[in-house]
């Protein structure tokens, strides 16, 4: 059996992700990418903590309808829905750590952003919002 620190792996080279807001602000984090299955399902779980200019970017590859929960996730997090073209499309701010309640999309995306809680409202990140990264035509 893998004990708790074996369990967390090093991080993964990380990518820089820029969110452009509609009053043209520009904020900008470091992510690392999930986008197998089981780095998607893993995502942040038993990580104790994540500076703020850092997240992780779950890629699905092709727009889908996902539901994201927050077993064995000990960090709060803003959880950002993104659209196949780069569009915040839906925005779950302060997600409670190990929650197995489901939140789901609403509507088909390519891949979810993690942030720490609060970091949407710091920032003003809105519905509507571009992410600028090369996922997103």
């Amino acid at each position: 059996m893998l004990g708790c620190s074996e369990i967390v792996r090093a991080e993964s080279a990380l990518e820089p992700l820029t969110i452009r807001t509609a009053a043209g602000k520009e904020i900008s984090y470091q992510v690392e990418i999930a986008d197998t299955n089981d780095s998607r399902r893993r995502g942040l779980m038993y990580r104790m903590e994540m500076p703020t200019n850092q997240g992780m970017l779950l890629d699905f590859g092709s727009a889908q309808k996902v539901a994201i929960w927050m077993k064995n996730t000990y960090l709060a997090l803003d959880i950002i829905y993104i659209d196949a073209a780069g569009i915040i499309t839906r925005i779950v701010p302060d997600a409670v750590p190990h929650s197995t309640a489901l939140m789901p999309s609403d509507n088909k995306v390519r891949a979810v952003l993690e942030v720490n809680a609060g970091q949407a409202d710091y920032h003003g990140i809105s519905i509507g919002d571009r992410v600028l990264h090369h996922a997103f035509n």
